[in-house]
């Protein structure tokens, strides 16, 4: 069973290219479940459980990473350990915690560390989708403006260049990650994609 991770900004094309992605396998013989982690439990109820107590106006605690990393690494073990898809492709996984979470003072790294320490297996490719953080802004303003959702993080460009920084860092520092840029045809980025996780498999 192989891991694919997809992570980005918001904005930045990720979501897209994950339904382009689950669509693509369907039609092919290689069993493939696309995963968004917030959906499952026991990480569904932690995540409700911050929502509820703290909110992104709040900084995370160190116990906030601590109770994510628990989860999501139980959240795993209770629900795709032993399932039988050739592919799992997660929209987000525990690069997002890394890069959105460090105002409790910990570096992007230190918090993925923490993740993997608790058992959350290690993607074989992970893709970190980028544009211009202007663009990224201007595309998710856009969405959320039609869907009536915002993203809590991505309130101002400051934020998004925050994230966006943080998610380098984490690029120089795990091999799996792989840059893949996104201001040009959505059809290409998937056929790139697409090649990518074939040489995986």
């Amino acid at each position: 069973m192989d891991l694919i991770c997809l992570e980005g900004c918001s904005g930045v094309g990720k979501t897209t290219q994950f339904r382009l992605l689950i669509e693509y396998f369907k039609n092919t013989k290689i069993r493939t479940l696309g995963i968004v982690e917030k959906h499952y439990e026991p990480f569904k109820r932690e995540v409700e459980a911050w929502y509820q107590t703290k909110g992104p106006k709040l900084p995370f605690s160190i116990e906030d990473i601590e109770g994510f990393a628990k989860a999501r690494a139980q959240t795993f073990k209770d629900n795709f350990r032993k399932s039988n898809y050739d592919l799992l492709i997660f929209d987000r996984y525990y690069y997002t915690s890394a890069a959105y979470q460090t105002s409790c003072g910990l570096r992007s790294q230190e918090i993925l560390n923490i993740n993997k320490k608790y058992g959350a297996p290690t993607p074989n490719l992970t893709f970190l989708l980028d544009c211009n953080t202007i663009e990224s802004f201007s595309r998710s303003q856009s969405r959320n403006a039609i869907t009536g959702i915002g993203s809590l993080f991505s309130t101002n460009i400051r934020n998004v260049e925050k994230i966006r920084d943080n998610y380098y860092e984490l690029l120089k520092q795990n091999c799996e990650m792989e840059l893949i840029i996104t201001n040009r045809d959505i059809p290409k980025i998937q056929k790139d994609l697409v090649e990518k996780i074939m040489q995986v498999l």
